[in-house]
């Protein structure tokens, strides 16, 4: 037997963590993450107790989409450095991004508690506390920020988007003066804010002024960016052309997909402004229903999918198209188990190809007076997208194209589409709420859903802190005083109009 062989050569150099981490810190300055991801993973399996690996780690993560990953490392790092404000703060983010608005708040409160004079911290938690219904906590970071004269019109802008009847005098008067000074492209929201301000006094007129002309600022804004309306609204007629030849009722007889997926998700689609968040926020009260509010998951799904007259898909596609869905969805936060509500709106473009991924799905149209609707649009800044609707007359023609859409989905597949009028759920809101869960979604019948305002969630919409509120009335008619100004809506609106008296 012969004798072990002997390690030759010279001993190992110790390993030089603060070598090691500042070789990975040049290569991402560089750009080079491939190669500091390999410094810092090998920086942390030297000293998995220091932070700075796992925490640069975890920078990396972000950069690189892996947003979970970026959240377990992120607990570490502040589990080993609870005073590392910088990782709280990035820890807030990124659950935020994960629609995980509680664990933000709570990891952007405790970034501020480090340290209180750091204005992003504080913002973002404003934001998150807005997101999970906690109004008057958001109201008071906002008027903290508003104590720095760099950022008082930000703030208080912020303030009135978000609580216009808590605007005092004092601010009001000091935004308005503002309003005078700012650019073009800063002056958008304040013009929405001090509208909404003016709105919940009741001062109409003064509203529709600033309403206007912050419609008017973003209009232009949309023209500088490429985004001009007008072009939006010629590629939107084409998208409704093509529904509606794609999708006609031979289409859906010659499509009866095999092997379809079981899954039955719960699709809000319909105009913006429309009661949409409400009925989701209904359904998420419910102990086995998960809101998962607005994404582009399905149209990424269906990209480059079309039109199928050229290429006859396989038996399985459309499964394969629900499956790949599903994952997308996890990858949002989806459990996998509770029934998800998924409420893009501009899915009422493709309630055909939904029917055709999900048999089950149930698909609700929510559905609002169309005056009601087109004025709550023309007094909103939206955080994205919708071109169309930020002039009187293109509100009118956009919102009678989408209702030619849900007519062709009514007139080609019958039944499909499930109506939830608004003003019937005001008026009703115990007897439609129990229909709506158990009728219309054939769920059981959970009592917490008649207490969705207490429902604790992140909603990120405009109507995010109304659906904090019981139902009330004081939603509908919102368009009457206001009427003189809506001329050019309302005649566009044509067969939707209100009707006189």
């Amino acid at each position: 037997m012969s004798a072990p062989a002997r390690r030759t050569g010279k001993p190992a150099r110790p390993f030089d963590l603060a070598a090691r981490l500042d070789e990975a810190a040049a290569h991402y300055a560089a750009g080079r993450l491939t190669e500091a991801e390999r410094g810092y993973a090998l920086a942390e399996a030297a000293a998995p107790d220091d932070p700075r690996a796992i925490y640069s780690l975890a920078t990396i993560d972000i950069r690189q989409g892996r947003l979970d990953a970026a959240a377990k490392r992120l607990r570490r790092v502040v589990r080993i450095d609870p005073a590392l404000g910088a990782a709280h703060h990035n820890l807030g983010y990124v659950s935020q991004q994960l629609g995980r608005w509680s664990d933000a708040a709570a990891a952007y409160g405790r970034a501020v508690e480090i340290d209180p004079d750091a204005p992003a911290p504080r913002l973002n938690l404003a934001i998150a506390l807005a997101a999970v219904g906690r109004i008057e906590a958001a109201i008071d970071q906002y008027r903290r920020l508003a104590r720095d004269p760099a950022r008082r019109v930000d703030a208080l802008t912020r303030l009135a988007l978000l609580a216009p009847g808590r605007v005092t005098d004092d601010e009001l008067d000091y935004l308005q003066s503002a309003s005078a000074h700012l650019g073009e492209d800063q002056g958008i929201g304040l013009m929405f804010a001090i509208g909404g301000v003016f709105d919940a006094r009741e001062a109409f007129d003064v509203a529709f002024e600033y309403f206007a002309a912050g419609n008017l600022l973003k209009r232009q804004a949309l023209a500088r960016a490429g985004a001009d309306a007008r072009l939006v609204a010629a590629q939107n007629e084409r998208a409704a052309r093509f529904v509606r030849t794609e999708f006609d009722a031979a289409f859906f007889a010659r499509h009866r997909p095999a092997n379809s997926s079981k899954a039955a998700p719960i699709f809000i689609v319909g105009f913006p402004r429309s009661g949409s968040t409400l009925i989701e926020q209904i359904l998420a009260s419910h102990g086995s229903v998960q809101g998962l509010g607005e994404s582009s998951v399905l149209a990424g799904v269906l990209q480059g999918q079309f039109p199928y007259a050229d290429t006859p898909p396989a038996p399985s596609h459309f499964r394969d198209l629900a499956d790949a869905y599903l994952a997308g969805q996890r990858a949002r936060g989806w459990d996998g188990r509770s029934r998800l509500v998924d409420k893009t709106l501009e899915n009422y473009l493709h309630v055909g190809v939904i029917t055709l991924m999900f048999p089950r799905a149930v698909i609700l149209h929510s559905v609002r007076d169309a005056a009601d609707t087109g004025f709550a649009c023309f007094r909103q800044l939206f955080v994205a997208g919708n071109e169309t609707l930020y002039d009187l007359a293109q509100i009118g023609e956009e919102y009678v194209r989408y209702r030619g859409i849900m007519q062709h989905w009514d007139e080609v597949l019958p039944g499909r589409v499930l109506a939830v009028e608004h003003e019937a759920l005001v008026a009703s809101p115990e007897a439609r709420i129990r229909e709506l869960v158990t009728e219309d979604c054939g769920l059981a019948w959970d009592p917490a859903c008649l207490r969705f305002d207490q429902t604790e969630r992140g909603v990120t919409t405009a109507s995010g802190a109304q659906v904090r509120q019981p139902i009330f009335t004081t939603s509908l008619g919102r368009w009457r005083p206001y009427a003189a100004h809506l001329g050019p809506m309302t005649d566009a609106l044509g067969p939707f109009a209100p009707k006189e008296g």
